[in-house]
């Protein structure tokens, strides 16, 4: 496959895979919608691919001197740092813990795209997506949410994180 095209397809499908997900947790009401987990993703996406080519333009002395899975080390560490500024903690609750998460699978999903695997991305994607999904199925099936407003009475946002 080309280059270019490989390239292309990495990104298209990390940002396809996150603004999926972006889209639960903007139907959710949640900070980190579309465009955010989008942005993720295919960030993520993009330094695993540059990653990679440290290992092609370098060739095999270049592993010895610069080691590419820091490259995915350090997507973690930044990707926590966004996920920890979706966390909001008070004295009885902490909220956004699962937006938190969302944003670390976004996240690796979108590395697992930039490196190629992505039987790993798109089955880490399923997982992620029922996950966030599944009580949204539950709840309606129970009548407990509301189509418009997300929750079971129509005063607010619904519970349901």
């Amino acid at each position: 496959m080309d280059e270019k095209i490989s390239v292309l397809l990495r990104l298209l499908l990390a940002a396809i895979f996150g603004g999926l997900l972006g889209w639960e947790r903007g139907r959710a009401d949640k900070p980190a919608d579309i465009r955010t987990m989008i942005l993720i993703g295919a960030g993520a996406s993009m330094f695993a691919m540059l990653g990679q080519q440290l290992i092609h333009v370098g060739g095999d002395e270049a592993i010895i001197r610069a080691d590419p899975t820091r490259v995915l080390s350090y997507i973690i560490s930044g990707v926590g740092f966004l996920g920890a500024g979706a966390i909001l903690h008070s004295k009885r609750s902490i909220i956004g813990l699962t937006t938190a998460a969302s944003i670390w699978v976004v996240a690796a999903i979108g590395a697992a795209c930039g490196v190629g695997e992505f039987l790993i991305a798109f089955f880490l994607f399923a997982i992620a997506f029922i996950t966030l999904w599944t009580p949204w199925v539950v709840a309606l099936a129970d009548g407990t949410v509301d189509e418009e407003n997300g929750n079971g009475n129509g005063n607010g946002p619904h519970t349901l994180e």
